[in-house]
């Protein structure tokens, strides 16, 4: 994840102040520290962009980007993950029928159904879809700006994100949504506006308002939750729980095993644990990130502060000695 255009980076933050106590040199790339080298005393230099470190290698790292490929490498070294249809831009056509195979998938999971960019970050352009024509509109309206999209179907449950490095688990968090509580007096624009974590610019707030039958000058009633938008990202207005103390074995040696078959020495690893199900033996993967943005993490509170800059100091110390 590149931090956002106009604010200082944390990790360059974070880089600063190591390097100073090691007696590193820290070069930036430009002004907001987005990107940067790092020099050691005896001459060795390491490159980051963003949140991508020397670390991960540059094949493993574009794999885990792409999530069609991701899946198919995952699900041939036994792990589970969702059903999912890759669909090619220009497989999609305005005001034209959509290929069979994405009618039969359809038909066969029925709704809703999720559609991404099969390269995409931070959750943007993820779409809900609970009709066929909605599910036509966001196929077109994403192939206008994406060469690959995926469909998938939608999985309920409980979702973690679980950051590993060379096989050690160092952050388990639970992740949920944007949403907002109903007082019977203000509407969701105004519940919205009162949540400094929250934008109202979201084109896609209003398409998942409709499918539940609101809009943004709707009144909840006291109490009723609503879901703005369908993904977890707290770069979306999500939030988190720090869940590693309760982190079970059986998912920290999933989460592990998912990063070893990308060959991914760091990465964060999201799965969800399936309502269906209950059991973490049932636990799916639902992608591997190569390089985890943790800034709105850490922005989350001081526990969660806390422990980015932990992760981020071991990061530091493994990428730095070798």
């Amino acid at each position: 994840m590149t931090e956002t255009a106009g604010r200082r980076a944390l990790v360059f933050d974070l880089l600063e102040t190591y390097c100073s106590r090691k007696g590193f040199r820290l070069t930036a790339g430009d002004s907001h520290g987005h990107a940067g080298m790092v020099e050691s005393p005896s001459g060795k230099r390491w490159f980051f962009k963003g949140t991508r470190f020397d670390l991960n290698t540059l094949g493993a790292a574009e794999i885990a980007t792409d999530k069609a490929y991701a899946a198919a490498f995952l699900k041939a070294a036994g792990l589970a993950v969702p059903d999912g249809r890759l669909v090619f831009a220009r497989d999609i056509r305005k005001d034209c029928q959509l290929p069979r195979d994405l009618l039969d998938f359809a038909e066969q999971h029925g709704f809703p159904l999720f559609v991404k960019p099969n390269c995409g970050r931070e959750g943007r352009d993820v779409l809900r879809v609970n009709t066929l024509h909605a599910f036509q509109d966001a196929l077109s309206a994403l192939a206008e700006r994406n060469d690959q999209l995926l469909v998938q179907p939608e999985i309920r449950g409980q979702e973690l994100r679980i950051v590993v490095l060379d096989g050690e688990v160092l952050c388990a968090i639970e992740r949920r949504p944007p949403q907002i509580t109903g007082d019977g007096l203000r509407s969701i624009a105004e519940l919205i506006g009162a949540d400094v974590r929250l934008e109202a610019v979201d084109p896609r707030l209003n398409v998942e308002l409709s499918q539940q039958g609101l809009t943004l000058e709707a009144i909840p009633a006291p109490g009723q939750t609503v879901t703005l938008l369908p993904v977890v990202n707290l770069s979306a207005g999500g939030t988190a729980r720090i869940v590693t103390g309760s982190l079970g074995p059986e998912l920290a040696a999933l989460a592990r095993k998912a990063a070893q078959a990308l060959a991914l020495r760091y990465a964060a690893v999201d799965l969800i644990l399936p309502d269906a199900a209950g059991a973490e033996a049932d636990a799916i993967v639902l992608e591997v990130n190569a390089a985890p943005g943790l800034g709105n993490l850490a922005r989350q509170g001081s526990e969660e502060s806390a422990a980015v800059h932990q992760i981020y100091d071991r990061v530091f110390e493994t990428m730095f000695a070798g």
